[in-house]
């Protein structure tokens, strides 16, 4: 008898929750989730993230200004930051002497490389 009841009540659940939207919402919901997940992932697997403070910042080689340069960053590219390092110290805009780098990688060009932390 108890099976019969439990194989009743599965029939009229499967067939309620998508007539009701219930099933439809459960799914919405786990979709959501889902892609909040994803999104939270790839934000910690970039770690921090910043833009560049003024037009054409030079991307090097190396933390360095007598390195190569790989490219060229602007406001608006928006870049992800691997680490922080220490490298030649250089004059910001703002008179200041800054040492630290950051080894970057520009979301819209996908250039990688270091830029002084007087630009980021």
């Amino acid at each position: 008898m108890r099976t019969v009841r439990n194989a009743l009540l599965a029939a009229v659940t499967a067939a309620v929750l998508p007539m009701s939207g219930l099933g439809t919402q459960v799914v919405i919901i786990a979709a959501e989730v889902k892609n909040g997940l994803v999104e939270l992932v790839q934000k910690a697997s970039h770690g921090r993230s910043g833009d560049f403070r003024e037009p054409g910042v030079l991307i090097r080689s190396a933390p360095d200004t007598g390195s190569a340069a790989r490219g060229v960053g602007n406001p608006g590219d928006d870049v992800s930051i691997r680490q922080a390092t220490s490298g030649e110290s250089v004059r910001c805009p703002d008179g200041s002497a800054n040492s630290e780098w950051f080894d970057i990688t520009n979301r819209r060009t996908r250039v990688s490389g270091f830029v002084s932390g007087c630009f980021l």
